[in-house]
C-alpha cells in the first residue's frame, strides 16, 4: 500500500530517514523522501538536503566527506558519509556521484534485504517497502560494504574515545622515563580513581 506523499519545503535527515531519491517536478528537481513517518516530496534536490542536514548539526558536508576519505583514501569516490545524531553514527551512502541529479542517498540502517535482479538491484527497507534501483548488484554491494565499514570504523572510534574518557592516562612527569613498548605497565598508573 503506497502512502500519500506530503509536499514540504524543507527536510532534515534524522535517524527516521530511510531513502532520498530525485524526482522531476515540472522543470525542477525535487526529492522524494521515505522515512519512518511517511513519504515526502521536498522542494529541494537530494544533495541539498544532505548538505543542509550536516550544517544543522554543526559541521558541514566537506568535513563528513573528509572523515570518510581519511578512512578509505583520497582515491575513493561515491563516499558514504556520517550524519551523527546524539552521538549515534547515521551512515548514508550515495549510489552515484553525490552531485549527480540521478543520485539516490540510502540510510544504511534502513536496509533489511538486498536482492540481485537481472540488470538492477532490489532493496527492502525496515518498513517492508521494496525499491528496484537502476544499479547493478555488484556496484550496489560495493557501496553497501563501504558504508558498513565506515559505520564500524566510526563505532570503534567512539569506543576509543569513551575508554579514554573513563580511563585517562596519567601525564608523564618531567624527567620520567617513557618506553612506548613497555608491556609491564601497572593498570594503577592509568587509573585516577
Amino acid at each position: 500500500m503506497l502512502r500519500k506523499s506530503i509536499h514540504i519545503e524543507s527536510y532534515r535527515i534524522s535517524l527516521n530517514t530511510y531513502l532520498i531519491m530525485p524526482v522531476q517536478h515540472g522543470d525542477k528537481l525535487y526529492s522524494h523522501v521515505y522515512d519512518k513517518n511517511g513519504e515526502y516530496i521536498v522542494e529541494r534536490k537530494p544533495f541539498y538536503i544532505v548538505r543542509k542536514s550536516c550544517e544543522v548539526l554543526g559541521y558541514n558536508y566537506n568535513n563528513a566527506k573528509n572523515f570518510s576519505k581519511s578512512f578509505f583514501g583520497k582515491e575513493k569516490h561515491k563516499l558514504p558519509i556520517i550524519i551523527t545524531h546524539d552521538g549515534i553514527p547515521n551512515v548514508f551512502f550515495p549510489l552515484f556521484s553525490p552531485a549527480s541529479p540521478n543520485n539516490i542517498w540510502i540510510g544504511l540502517h534502513a536496509i533489511t534485504n538486498i536482492r540481485r535482479l537481472k540488470e538492477s538491484t532490489e532493496i527492502t527497507l525496515i518498513d517492508g517497502k521494496e525499491f528496484i534501483l537502476q544499479i547493478n548488484y555488484a556496484s550496489f554491494c560495493s557501496q553497501y560494504v563501504c558504508a558498513t565499514m565506515l559505520q564500524k570504523h566510526a563505532s570503534h572510534q567512539r569506543i576509543i574515545i569513551r575508554n579514554e574518557l573513563n580511563h585517562p592516562q596519567k601525564p608523564i612527569e618531567p624527567g620520567e622515563a617513557y618506553d612506548p613498548f613497555e608491556t609491564n605497565v601497572s593498570i594503577e598508573r592509568f587509573d585516577r580513581n
